[in-house]
């Protein structure tokens, strides 16, 4: 028995999510204020990012489309808060999802002030398909936030029709059909076998009409071209095909159509809402859909060909061959009733070519030639066959194929000269042994196309050799100096190409490199090209630099240069521009200053000083075993109810370390938080109702336990919770601690009658903790000749450092040779940070990223 479930419509549940569509416009990344949606990220999340999506919902007319980067879940989280429930009741949580690829994604609930940890986390496995994914939880706190915890893959995914309501899961609550037409019929891209089409479709929730575009031309439709439009109409069909309508003498064979509606209601000020371009292509008359699809490799031996029969075929004439000439010259092939055809068993590593022509009775229909290429045979060329844009110092490389004992290399710029060229053509490059399949072709030409051929050789075989297919690709209009998409962990390492002040090797080995005495450190060996794989412009890799210019033992800038070897005359076919991509970090807001004497004001940025990573700004000396600190914090800037300032003891001046600290909140009373262990959860006991000016204090006790007590007149002290046994070192760090709990705002905390007790060193030194950012320092390009002086030029923006977007920076190459270089032979490029030169004044610290560093003529800069 069929039982109907009814739509439950969203009045049914009071849902607590705020804007659970995303219909209503918002800051949701890196939201300030942390209202409705917001996101939170790691170090290792950055680069994530989220977007309102207008093409792909699944209620109302917008979704969520998360970019997430990181390898671990929770390194970047998008929050849905406050959200205000019962804690005597039980919730469930449903939300619609789907993904680009298959990937899991986790939902939990957590405190919205993080005073409890999350709890019910769920994991979820996202399809291809919009669909709903829900559970229940208990509530441990009247306030929640919602979190899903988005990394762990990097899939792109969708969230749209949030839920979180009191009770069991309600079946059959459904999204809101979209406002824009939906379910077409036919189905987009599908194939037709009629002249005629009775065009079908869903409509939006608010269409009161339909404008109605059909044409056979993608863009003219998109467009709204005018003889496109069919007109405005109630109903939600329309016929194609026939007198009185669009094409009335009927759909061709072989045309793809594609079609729009637009729902329209005058009385909405959005209307009319614009449809998607739909597609479908009527039968040709000749066969398609060929089995193997043409071009296919790895193609068994005993393959039987299939096809799709042509509009009103009859009967089928094949054509099989060796020779794309021979198969596309014969008149008529082998008659064949059936659409299949067994061509035998056939011969290892061929590309073979075949032709099927449709006969309807009256008219035989000449098909188009497929190829396909059988198993064993050369393959996997790169550059891919047909790309654009390589560049001119391209290495070619293929794979063997199961029969190669050796390979022939043949290269040239005509395709069928490539194609007929022997071992004793032009064309011919030499052979390569099995393991070498590579070829250089030395410099090319810009904006070139250029043809290359791999055959497969094996003396013991008398088939061999095997003639490799014809291959393209086509140069670039511009050079690349370095791209970064080439060094690896093994013999092509960053730092082996670009020096910096660390060097390489062993001191006597033929392949050391003592450094060049500056403070920059090029490359990141916590991945598996030594390169940055995830702050990248192009491609897949850029250069990471971290620079310091306050090296003990270092020059007081930071340098990495690069010898050249393929590019070294930069006038080559009129290039006339240098162009480089480069992306920073923003500058600290963090102070630590005493003024007047005995009164300490530091400023701090910061997410927050909680769970496994913190983010705030240091004041701290260092202590020896046992001691406390004592400390007034005269005020705490509002940046966040739990924004703090207070006093701290920590194990490290890693993110992640082992802490005890009594703060003071502009909201959230005074709190003991603490971590126990390294990238551990945070715990809390807190005393609400109270605000700066306040006393704090904590304390090490000789057995390494911490007790945190507060006052309100530095005399009289009250303990906070119990003491926490915390496993440090003997020597800990010891001071002043505040966190805007905002990552986009600046808090500010004032200190005074700031004691100590124990082992600890009179010195103060302060630091961010946590959040990356750049010291502001000159950014500069040096080239050199191999004698004379470098010549400079300097970035026009003397805080370039602190651009945390990719930004491309061109320099005419005519600034170089007014300085004296000769373009025409250039030995180096150098990348710096600071003065070039500076042995006298120290400077500042922090990373850079280079990418896509490039040759350019007049007027063809890169644009983003």
């Amino acid at each position: 028995m069929l039982v109907a479930v009814p739509l439950v419509t969203h009045a049914q549940v009071e849902n607590l999510v705020l804007n659970p569509s995303f219909e209503e416009d918002e800051v949701i990344l890196d939201d300030p204020e942390w209202l409705q949606w917001a996101t939170w990220n790691d170090a290792a999340g950055a680069g994530s990012s989220v977007e309102i999506d207008e093409t792909e919902f699944i209620d109302g007319k917008r979704s969520l489309r998360i970019i997430p980067k990181g390898d671990t879940n929770w390194y970047f989280i998008v929050l849905s808060l406050p959200i205000y429930v019962d804690i005597d009741k039980d919730y469930t949580i449903s939300f619609w999802a789907k993904a680009e690829e298959p990937r899991p994604l986790t939902a939990q609930l957590k405190a919205t002030d993080n005073s409890i940890n999350a709890w019910g986390a769920t994991d979820f496995d996202l399809t291809t398909e919009w669909a709903e994914y829900h559970y229940g939880s208990e509530v441990l706190i009247d306030d929640v936030k919602l979190e899903i915890l988005c990394s762990g893959s990097e899939a792109p995914f969708w969230l749209d029709f949030f839920h979180v309501y009191e009770g069991d899961y309600v079946p059959g609550i459904g999204p809101t059909p979209p406002v824009k037409a939906s379910e077409p019929n036919p189905a987009d891209g599908s194939f037709l076998d009629q002249t005629w089409a009775t065009l079908g479709w869903t409509a939006g929730n608010l269409a009161v009409s339909h404008d109605v575009y059909v044409g056979d031309n993608f863009d003219d439709v998109n467009d709204g071209a005018d003889d496109t439009f069919r007109g405005n109409q109630i109903d939600d069909f329309y016929v194609a095909g026939f007198p009185g309508y669009a094409f009335p003498d009927g759909l061709v064979n072989g045309t793809t159509y594609y079609w729009r509606i637009d729902e329209v209601n005058d009385a909405d000020p959005n209307s009319p809402w614009k449809g998607d371009v739909w597609s479908f292509t009527v039968t040709p008359k000749t066969a398609y859909i060929p089995n193997p699809a043409d071009g296919a490799e790895f193609i068994d031996l005993d393959v039987t060909l299939s096809w799709t029969a042509g509009f009103g075929a009859k009967l089928h004439y094949i054509v099989f061959g060796e020779d794309f000439d021979e198969v596309n010259n014969v008149v008529a092939g082998v008659p064949n009733g059936l659409a299949n055809y067994n061509p035998g068993l056939l011969k290892l590593a061929k590309t073979y070519y075949w032709r099927v022509d449709e006969f309807d009775g009256i008219e035989t229909h000449k098909g188009e030639i497929w190829s396909f290429t059988t198993e064993g045979a050369v393959s996997g060329p790169n550059p891919a066959s047909g790309a654009v844009g390589v560049k001119p110092s391209v290495t070619l490389r293929w794979d063997a194929g199961a029969v190669a004992d050796s390979h022939e290399v043949y290269f040239g710029s005509d395709a069928d000269t490539v194609k007929n060229a022997t071992t004793t053509s032009p064309e011919y490059k030499g052979p390569k042994a099995l393991g070498e399949e590579s070829y250089d072709p030395g410099k090319l030409t810009l904006n070139t196309t250029y043809y290359w051929r791999i055959d497969e050789v094996n003396g013991v075989n008398p088939d061999s050799p095997w003639a490799g297919n014809v291959w393209s690709f086509t140069t670039s209009d511009f050079f690349v100096i370095n791209d970064f998409e080439d060094y690896d962990a093994g013999e092509n390492q960053i730092w082996f190409a670009w020096h910096d002040g660390l060097g390489y090797g062993t001191p006597g080995s033929a392949d050391y490199f003592a450094g060049n005495g500056t403070g920059a450190a090029v490359g990141d060996e916590n991945t598996l090209s030594y390169t940055e794989e995830t702050i990248v412009h192009g491609g897949s890799q850029s250069m990471p630099i971290a620079y310091d210019n306050n090296k003990q033992g270092y020059a007081y800038y930071s340098e990495v240069e690069l010898t050249l070897t393929d590019q070294r005359d930069w006038t080559e076919e009129g290039v006339a521009n240098l162009s480089l991509w480069f992306r920073g970090n923003p500058a600290s807001v963090g102070s630590f200053v005493e003024g007047p004497v005995g009164t300490y004001t530091i400023t701090g940025s910061g997410t927050d000083i909680w769970d496994q990573f913190d983010e705030f700004h240091f004041a701290y000396k260092t202590l020896a075993g046992a001691g406390s600190i004592v400390a007034k914090v005269e005020s705490v800037g509002d940046t966040d109810d739990w924004a703090k300032a207070g006093v701290m003891i920590r194990e490290t001046l890693d993110a992640d370390s082992r802490h005890a600290m009594m703060v003071v909140t502009p909201g959230s009373g005074i709190s003991f938080q603490r971590r126990l262990e390294t990238s551990g959860v945070s715990t809390n006991d807190d005393t609400v109702g109270i605000t700066a000016p306040y006393w704090v204090k904590i304390e090490r006790g000789l057995a390494g336990n911490f007790s945190a007590y507060s006052s309100a007149n530095g005399s009289s002290w009250q303990k906070l919770g119990v003491s926490e046994s915390i496993q440090m070192g003997t020597n800990v760090y010891i001071g002043l601690a505040v966190t805007a709990h905002n990552a986009g705002a600046t808090c500010e905390g004032v200190f005074t009658n700031v004691t100590t007790t124990g082992t600890v060193e009179q010195q103060w030194a302060n630091q961010d903790i946590g959040i990356v950012s750049n010291d502001t320092e000159p950014l500069y390009v040096a080239l050199s000749n191999s004698t004379g002086t470098p010549a400079v030029v300097v970035h026009d923006n003397p805080a370039a450092a602190n651009i945390d977007t990719w930004t491309e920076w061109i320099i005419p190459l005519q600034a170089f040779a007014d300085l004296g270089i000769n373009l025409t032979n250039v030995d180096s490029i150098a990348i710096g940070l600071g003065n070039q030169g500076n042995m006298a004044t120290p400077g500042g610290s922090g990373k850079m990223y280079i990418d896509d560093i490039c040759l350019y003529r007049p007027s063809e800069a890169a644009e983003e």
